[in-house]
């Protein structure tokens, strides 16, 4: 019976350290015995993988072999603190792992009774530390998107009564080719000035992307070259044939190619070879960077500049830093930090590896679009003189009367408001005189008075089959994204000159049109 009952407990005895062995071996976080020199003495296996070597080569090892130079004396006061105080002590340190990128690791521990050693635990935070900087550089970008949008605003607005301007006096003034020649280098100017409000928007909620689907291979090259020229820099592009479409913002995704590429020309002042690839790319859960799993296209641009200094990298998308000096056109510090704005509306991330000496590779992550939808949009009609009755709303004095006089220049009857309030009541009175306004043009931000999209609420009690279009040089809207949500028929965006102002009143009067044969 004593026999029995021993082979029993001895059954038991095992069947417990089997579950003790696999709950150790296969837990979520890495243990490690080390002793007081920090040896280590044992580890399980999920440490092993996390500091991709095998545990038999782990014993033994001093754990400082793994820790970044830079993190040695945070290593070195933990282990202090856990035998000096026999109390749970916790650090943050980065773990250098062969054939891989460094890790950032939580250490926590607390010394055995005996003195002589103590058990830590290693969790993988690389996921959280990338997410805990987004947040922070999403943040410092917060309080400079409310400045930026407020200066775009004012700088479309005075920017549109500029091009108008322009354009009134080009058609109007007397034949003379020099004078002809000023006019269209101011007006060329006035739409370049106009990307300085683009990357603006860009830090508000007003330069959310608006996208389509397009092959980035085109845009890639073309943005490349754009950046390039003028340069000593050569390109090598690799571009996959199967590059899977992505939806995107052309104009902000070839602003943030381009900004790239500058970088790299700055890096390599005397020439060199620049590398532009572009591949799919399939991330699973947890894999780095961190996104949600799914497929992705992956755009690369390698230089082989002077690089970046590993205490430097983690700053490079602050806001205002640069290592540049500052002067015409460069060390400004917004370049990317724009980028990395851009590409995180864009669902996306941007991920970047330097070497001192040996170049800079910038990695752009793009979701995919596997499955293309068609989607046939009707062109608005071009021939044809045609004259509509327009009201415009502006609280603008000088864009109002520069977009009357543009319309009436192109034909149109044009009447203004300088408000919601006023833009009611010239609607309800042309309505009571039988002489009703083809289109409605509201701006949508209006100081001191009622905004556009609340003076259509207000307009289509009178009228409900009132065409109307935002017009806006910046707004903390989604209306800018999706007017007919909001029962507008377009959106025309400052600054813009009579070609952009005629195509799109063209359109809503179109799809008006188009709009009352399908009911008849």
């Amino acid at each position: 019976m004593q026999n029995e009952e021993l082979e029993e407990a001895r059954d038991k005895m095992e069947t417990l350290l089997e579950k003790y062995s696999d709950l150790y071996d296969f837990a979520p976080v890495g243990y490690l015995t080390l002793d007081q020199a920090g040896n280590i003495l044992e580890a399980n296996l999920t440490a092993a993988n996390l500091l991709a070597i095998a545990r038999s080569a782990l014993v033994n090892r001093r754990f400082g072999l793994f820790v970044s130079a830079t993190d040695m004396g945070v290593l070195g006061a933990f282990l202090q603190k856990l035998f000096a105080s026999k109390v749970r002590q916790s650090c943050e340190v980065s773990i250098k792992v062969e054939g891989r990128s460094p890790i950032s690791v939580d250490l926590g521990g607390i010394a055995f009774e005996s003195g002589q050693a103590c058990r830590v635990t290693l969790t993988d935070i690389t996921e959280r530390k990338q997410v805990e900087a987004d947040r922070l550089i999403l943040n410092k970008l917060e309080s400079t998107g409310i400045l930026a949008g407020g200066i775009a605003h004012d700088f479309n607005n005075l920017l549109t009564a500029v091009l108008l301007n322009l354009e009134m006096a080009q058609m109007l003034h007397l034949p003379d080719v020099e004078l002809a020649q000023y006019l269209a280098d101011a007006k060329k100017s006035a739409l370049l000035t106009k990307g300085l409000t683009a990357q603006l928007l860009t830090f508000a909620e007003g330069g959310a992307p608006v996208r389509k689907v397009i092959f980035l291979a085109g845009l890639i090259q073309e943005s490349v070259w754009l950046a390039l020229s003028g340069s000593k820099l050569r390109c090598e592009f690799s571009l996959a044939e199967d590059l899977w479409p992505a939806e995107v913002d052309e104009a902000q995704l070839g602003q943030v190619i381009r900004s790239m590429v500058l970088n790299a020309r700055e890096a390599m002042p005397h020439g060199g070879m620049l590398k532009a690839r572009a591949e799919n790319r399939v991330l699973s859960a947890g894999e780095r960077p961190p996104l949600p799993a799914g497929d992705y296209v992956r755009v690369s641009i390698a230089d082989q500049g002077t690089g970046i200094p590993k205490e430097v990298l983690p700053k490079i998308f602050d806001p205002y830093f640069s290592t540049k000096q500052r002067g015409d056109r460069k060390g400004m510090g917004l370049g990317l930090t724009i980028c990395h704005s851009i590409v995180q509306k864009h669902q996306g991330t941007i991920a970047v590896e330097s070497v001192v000496g040996a170049g800079t590779t910038f990695d752009i992550y793009l979701p995919a679009v596997r499955k293309l939808s068609v989607e046939t949009k009707v062109a608005a009609p071009t021939g044809g003189a045609q004259h509509w009755r327009v009201l415009v709303m502006d609280d603008e004095a000088d864009v109002r009367e520069i977009i009357g006089l543009t319309l009436s220049g192109m034909g149109h009857a044009a009447e203004l408001a300088r408000d919601g309030e006023m833009a009611i009541r010239i609607y309800k009175t042309a309505m009571q005189q039988g002489r009703r306004f083809d289109v409605v043009i509201l701006d949508l931000t209006i100081r001191d008075g009622m905004g556009g999209r609340e003076t259509l609420q207000e307009l289509l009690k009178i009228d409900p089959r009132v065409q109307a279009m935002a017009m806006s040089g910046y707004a903390l809207d989604p209306l800018i994204l999706e007017p007919e949500r909001h029962g507008f028929k377009g959106v025309l965006t400052k600054p813009f000159d009579t070609g952009k102002l005629h195509e799109n009143l063209a359109q809503v009067m179109y799809s008006s049109t188009a709009s009352e044969t399908a009911h008849e």
